[in-house]
This record gives structure tokens, C-alpha cells and sequence, in this order.
């Protein structure tokens, strides 16, 4: 072997180490823009919401290619006005990926604290009252949807049916 051979030899095995460190680097800092982007979230406390605006806490469990997720010891909450929230338990549940909306981890150190300055009340109550709330907002919706398109004008805002 001549020592032009050993030297190319060499600045190969350089430019190899290099490009596997910068391929690591750039796995590492890709952002997923899939399902694969909640795998950081299995066994942790998470919350979800859904298309339908219910909020659910619970433990993620699992989920599949179609970003549905398995949850345990699931809780749906609804948040009231002037303090108030309730809470259901629910257990184990399977959501479908096309019904969830959001997703994020739960810091379970300050889970509590905003609940602390909220009253709890009844479930039931408070679902009688999200839904008369949900029914005036959009009633308002339409007249006002109305009343802007007497001018040719949209109203751009999301409200559901």
C-alpha cells in the first residue's frame, strides 16, 4: 500500500465520521410532523382535546399510525365561568385520531394549583350549563353572521354548530 493510498484511506474514514455525526444531529433536531411526534408523551400524564371541545387528562398509554391514542385513568373536565369546574371519571378510553384536536403533557408538580382557586361543582350541573352556554353563543353567532352579510361582509370567526 503506497502512502497516497493509507492517506485517501484516512480522509475517508474522516468524512464518514463526520456526515454520521451531522446525520445524528440532524435526526435529533428534526421536528416530526406525525403520529411518531407523541411518542415522548407514552406513560406520562397528558391532556387532550377534542374536536368536539371537551378537555380529557389521563395517562397516554399507546397510539397507532393513525394518531389514535389509548388513555388511562381518564378525566374529562369542563371549565365554567366565574371559577367553577367540574370533573368526570371516565377510565380507560380509546380515542379516535381523527376526533383529537390537541395534545400536550401534564406537569403533574403544578397539575393541582390552578384548581385550587376554582370551585368544584357538580358534573352534571356543569354540562346543563355548557351546553346553554354553547346554545346562546351560537344563536349570537348567527345573528351576527346575518347582520354582516346584509353588507357583504364575513364573519371569519369559529363557532360550532
Amino acid at each position: 500500500m503506497s502512502a497516497q493510498d493509507v492517506a485517501s484511506e484516512v480522509e475517508e474514514k474522516k468524512v464518514d465520521e463526520i456526515s454520521e455525526g451531522v446525520s445524528g444531529l440532524v435526526l435529533e433536531s428534526f421536528s416530526f410532523t406525525t403520529a411518531a411526534a407523541i411518542i415522548g408523551y407514552v406513560d406520562r400524564k397528558v391532556c387532550a382535546t377534542l374536536t368536539d371541545g371537551r378537555h380529557l387528562f389521563g395517562v397516554l398509554r399507546t397510539f397507532d399510525q393513525y394518531g389514535s391514542v389509548v388513555m388511562q385513568d381518564t378525566v374529562e373536565r369542563i371549565y365554567l365561568p366565574e371559577n367553577r369546574y367540574a370533573e368526570d371519571y371516565i377510565g380507560d378510553l380509546l380515542i379516535r385520531g381523527e376526533n383529537l384536536l390537541l395534545i400536550g403533557d401534564v406537569d403533574i408538580d403544578k397539575e393541582d394549583e390552578p384548581l385550587e382557586k376554582l370551585e368544584r361543582v357538580p358534573f352534571p350541573e356543569a354540562k346543563k350549563t355548557q351546553r346553554a352556554d354553547k346554545i346562546v353563543a351560537v344563536d349570537q353567532h348567527k345573528k351576527k353572521t346575518k347582520s354582516l352579510h346584509k353588507y357583504g361582509l364575513v364573519n371569519d370567526t369559529f363557532v360550532t354548530y
